[in-house]
């Protein structure tokens, strides 16, 4: 089904981002700094691929498995979220924030 189609994907982008934030060299420094986001979704190659991409990452946001918050330069960076304890409740004033973005054709050339 279309669900289990998205869920699957949803985990391997969770996957790919975790390895990206622990062992890639390229997008890791040894202080464990957060990935950019811009570099983590957008498929050079394909608009489309990009914005599917973006929307699989909002339900890793959604579900608190990464978060999303501005480096120094107000640019978007992302990580998995840190670990939590089984049960933890991370819903709540200040817990987890989504933001609607936009990324037109043209911005993303």
């Amino acid at each position: 089904s279309h669900e289990e189609a998205t869920e699957k994907e949803v985990e391997r982008i969770l996957g790919i981002l975790q390895t990206l934030f622990e062992n890639d060299p390229i997008f890791v420094s040894p202080a464990d700094t957060p990935i950019s986001f811009f570099d983590f979704v957008i498929d050079p190659n394909s608009f489309a691929r990009t914005v599917e991409n973006m929307f699989h990452v909002s339900f890793l946001i959604r579900d608190g498995l990464a978060e999303i918050r501005l480096d120094d330069d107000k640019l978007p960076i992302i990580e998995p979220t840190k670990s939590r304890k089984v049960g933890e409740d991370n819903r709540g004033p200040g817990a987890r924030k989504q933001v609607v973005m936009s990324l037109t054709q043209e911005e993303w050339k």
